[in-house]
């Protein structure tokens, strides 16, 4: 059976790999996302800057645990931190390889 959901959401760990000294230290944090239909996703110009930009904000809605500022304390999902997080670009990049192997396993029907 098929079930058709309108604008389907889901979760998907985010593996992040921050520079540390010497070597990458990988972290992650539950991020939600909103999937898109590929006629959506053609809006967005993939090649410039601005247009990963608000693909990514249109995809990525939320996070349910494992963000924290620089002392510990939990950051509550808005869109300026959000917005704050894309700006980064090794969280950049990671948040989309996650998004995308999500939904290339759903593809796979996996």
């Amino acid at each position: 059976m098929l079930k058709i959901v309108k604008n389907p959401e889901f979760t998907a760990r985010v593996k992040v790999q921050v520079p540390g000294e010497g070597s990458p230290v990988e972290q992650s944090f539950i991020a939600r996302f909103r999937t898109i239909s590929v006629s959506e996703g053609e809006a967005f110009n993939g090649f410039t800057t601005e247009g990963q930009t608000e693909w990514l904000r249109r995809i990525f809605i939320g996070w349910e645990n494992g963000v924290k500022d620089e002392d510990g304390n939990d950051v509550p999902y808005s869109e300026a931190a959000r917005d704050e997080m894309i700006d980064v670009p090794f969280i950049r990049n990671a948040i989309s390889a996650a998004y995308n192997a999500a939904m290339l396993g759903a593809k796979r029907g996996n």
